[in-house]
């Protein structure tokens, strides 16, 4: 009996390490308990202003990306989960911030207390001056 051995092509390798390296930032607070459903829905309320913003993936400039006003927002059961949609569609409660009574854009999931990594508490109500 003979045993032959093939080798890999090193591209394959470099792929596979690459991918077993490489960060994976999605999804941090798109499923969340129940309790941080209600949590959200405590600030994200019809008529409240929100921006979508995700440092992780790169985005660089908040005050760049559009504001959405929220007509719709439901806490839907994913099973064991539940997952937040504002105005039809999901969300991540990471890169989600909401407008508060000052101006300045918090967080949803620091106030939905989702463990979050690599995402700012909280924004002033206007840019920096340039």
């Amino acid at each position: 009996m003979s045993i032959k051995v093939k080798q890999s092509k090193p591209w394959v390798l470099a792929v596979f390490v690459g991918m077993l390296t490489t960060p994976v930032w999605g999804d941090q607070c798109e499923l969340i308990s129940p309790e941080q459903a209600g949590q959200a829905l405590a600030f994200l309320k019809p008529g409240a202003t929100i921006v979508e913003f995700c440092e992780p993936c790169g985005d660089k400039d908040f005050y760049s990306k559009p504001q959405q006003v929220i007509k719709d927002i439901q806490a839907v059961a994913e099973q064991e989960y539940w997952a937040v949609k504002v105005n039809g569609k999901g969300v991540d409660l990471a890169y989600t911030f909401v407008r508060n009574t000052e101006g300045s854009f918090l967080n949803v999931s620091k106030l939905a207390n989702c463990p979050s990594d690599d995402v700012s508490v909280g924004f002033p109500a206007s840019g920096p001056v340039k």
